[in-house]
């Protein structure tokens, strides 16, 4: 027999974690206002189920005393119920049994005879959101007033597939999570039962493997217990026990908030080796990234439906101190966007690895001026004093407006003077640029690690005076390079190699662009700091 069929719960006060509910359920039995329509509603493996069959065996009990609510488990009509031999509590799987038909000749027909040994005919039926449209049709009438003898007990793991008439007509009860506290205790209790010595840490795993579902905790402990061991530790359970979900979204978040991308590649692969779900390690990524998001602004953990033991609290916190609000924000926002296309992906992994090669965590930072000069340089502010004592130009190299001619005329004027101050004489070839295009991403990588895997996929596509043109594969690698900071600091770097000033123009891939006069102008406007206003 499973572990988790020989350890269910029989009666309620072995109902582990949901508590609000049994205090109510026990409440209703103990004073006979017992509800003719109950909804059990959660996700798996937490009660759903079994609540359903204590509450049936709880009603059924001769043995009951009049102001009691526990089944005695001693007499036929609960050991029937417990071994599922009942003839007056159908347990139905809505699941596989969809239709009308199944639904007259199951519930509605039989709902009319009276019960053969017990005092109700309970009918429990188990992923109610399954049925056909027809079929709650059919089923709403005996629901809303089922003979005095019948209690309807539904269960769902997806409320809001139900039509609201069906809901209105039911007391519904949302079963949570179990807690991280009581699925240790309740483990613990089955391991000493057993006769298993269990490690703490390896508890602890199973937990947060199982998400909150009791029974996926409890049959990753019976399958940890099919080694034969009588003292499980932590090597002995890593044989069979795969890395938790949490640990998996905790080193691929690091990776990222601490810059090592190399990390975060090779852990989406290790993951798609072992057959894991990647749009679903998105969506824990997302959720534990939210977690951080909200207890960034001051909230608990505990506040936000989420249950985590204290050292992956302490994970959480110490990278919650490496990023900051704004770009957590951002990170979130890029993972909603590649989690959408992953399964339309020829390789489900590669809109997660474009997601950690763009999401640039830090790099607003990165692309600050190390040296603190924030401004333009000196030799860019002097033109610019020229440029302004002359009165031909304003400090946003502005155009007087006039006539098409005379606007010709002036624009003309204005390119000739910046060229005189700025030339565009280099001393450097493309064929040097090719030379030293490996010694820059060497510095880059040390300076902008983030910036310098995305120039590894960049080609070198033009060189026009000072302006290289390089191609890169997508527009938001292309919009993270054209940002000032990163522009100028890149521009900094490969100008120092080559020997002269070199302007950095990023494009997509494919794209050709032809330079107008104005064009022109507005990139010598750049690289003095300054910008056209029309």
């Amino acid at each position: 027999m499973a572990l988790y069929h020989k350890h269910r719960p029989q009666n309620f006060s072995s109902v582990t974690g949901q508590e609000h509910i049994v205090k109510t359920i026990e409440n209703q039995i103990a004073s006979g206002k017992v509800a003719h329509a109950y909804l059990f509603s959660g996700s798996r493996g937490i009660g759903k189920t079994t609540m359903a069959r204590v509450l049936a065996k709880a009603i059924n009990c001769p043995n009951r005393k009049e102001d009691d609510f526990e089944p005695c488990d001693e007499c036929p009509s609960c050991e029937e119920i417990s071994a599922s031999r009942s003839i007056d509590v159908i347990e139905i799987d809505a699941a596989s049994h969809t239709g009308v038909d199944n639904v007259r000749e199951n519930i509605i027909d039989n709902a009319q005879f009276r019960p053969t040994k017990s005092k109700y005919k309970v009918f429990i039926i188990d992923e109610v959101h399954m049925l056909s449209a027809s079929a709650f049709n059919a089923l709403l009438k005996t629901l809303e007033e089922p003979p005095a003898y019948v209690i309807f007990v539904l269960a769902t793991t997806e409320l809001h597939k139900l039509p609201e008439t069906i809901i209105s007509r039911c007391q519904r009860f949302e079963f949570k999570k179990i807690g991280h506290d009581a699925m240790k205790i309740y483990l613990e209790k089955i391991a000493k039962t057993e006769g298993i010595k269990i490690d703490k840490e390896v508890v602890g795993k199973i937990i947060n493997k199982s998400d909150g579902c009791l029974r996926d905790a409890i049959s990753l402990l019976d399958q940890i217990m099919a080694t034969g061991e009588k003292t499980i530790t932590t090597a002995i359970a890593s044989l069979v026990l795969p890395t938790t979900n949490t640990e998996n979204t905790l080193r691929f978040i690091a990776a990222i908030i601490e810059k090592q991308p190399k990390d975060a590649l090779i852990l989406i692969n290790q993951l798609v080796d072992d057959g894991i779900n990647l749009h679903q390690f998105a969506y824990d990524t997302i959720e534990l990234l939210r977690v951080m998001l909200i207890t960034k602004a001051g909230a608990e953990v505990e506040t936000v439906g989420f249950d985590l033991d204290d050292k992956t609290k302490k994970q959480l916190r110490k990278l919650n101190e490496q990023i900051s609000q704004h770009e957590l924000v951002k990170l979130i926002d890029l993972l909603l966007t590649k989690r959408q296309q992953i399964k339309s992906s020829p390789l489900p992994q590669l809109p997660l690895e474009m997601a950690v090669i763009g999401a640039g965590v830090g790099e607003d930072r990165d692309c600050g001026d190390k040296d603190g000069d924030s401004g333009a340089g000196s030799g860019n502010g002097k033109i610019i004093k020229e440029i302004n004592r002359d009165r031909e130009i304003t400090p946003a190299l502005s155009l007087p407006k006039g006539d098409k001619k005379d606007s010709g005329e002036q624009k003309k004027t204005i390119v000739e003077r910046v060229r005189e101050l700025v030339s565009k004489e280099v001393s450097y070839t493309i064929t040097d640029i090719n030379d030293k295009w490996n010694e820059f991403l060497k510095i880059v990588e040390t300076r902008f690690p983030s910036l310098s895997f995305i120039l590894k996929m960049a080609q070198i596509i033009e060189l026009s005076g000072d302006t290289l043109q390089v191609g890169v594969g997508f527009s938001f690698h292309r919009d993270k390079l054209m940002e000032k900071l990163c522009q100028k600091n890149l521009e900094t770097i490969l100008g120092e190699l080559v020997g002269g000033r070199i302007r950095l123009e990023f494009i997509l891939n494919g794209e050709a662009r032809i330079k107008s006069e104005n064009d022109e102008l507005k990139d010598l406007a750049s690289s003095l700091g300054g910008e056209i206003v029309n």
